[in-house]
């Protein structure tokens, strides 16, 4: 009776042993971020000069992994923002380093403007983002 009881603690044991060893692992293989590549890349004009002027730009946004779906469901109002903003900007705000860095966080804001107006909080899950792709043709 007592070698039944030792054997029963042992395994007990060797069970939780195992199972702490595949609690880590198991939230390892779930990433905190993940990245949701917005695609088309945007085309647009922009400066309601005389002459049109195009900017090409491609955005990546890193979310919160288990709000994912929620901005895939959300992209095309996304799209529409980042449009609008995108052909409102003076040619300065476009051709310089600090300008693209400027409308980069102003890009971030409207996107968490509109995840907050669409999804109560929705604005948390939105982290960076980021230009992978800027190109202007003046």
């Amino acid at each position: 009776m007592k070698l039944i009881k030792v054997i029963s603690r042992v395994t007990a044991l060797a069970v939780a042993y195992c199972l702490s060893l595949a609690g880590p692992a198991a939230a390892q293989d779930m990433p905190a971020s993940v990245y949701v590549d917005i695609s088309p890349s945007f085309v647009t004009n922009y400066d309601e000069g005389a002459r049109l002027k195009y900017l090409k730009a491609r955005v990546s946004l890193k979310v919160v992994a288990e709000s994912e779906e929620m901005v895939w469901h959300h992209l095309p109002s996304i799209q529409n923002t980042l449009v609008i903003l995108f052909s409102s900007q003076a040619e300065e705000n476009l051709t310089s380093t600090v300008g693209r860095e400027s409308l980069r966080r102003e890009a971030l804001q409207e996107v968490k403007s509109v995840m907050s107006t669409l999804e109560n909080g929705g604005n948390q899950n939105i982290e960076e983002l980021y230009f992978t792709d800027f190109i202007v043709q003046q």
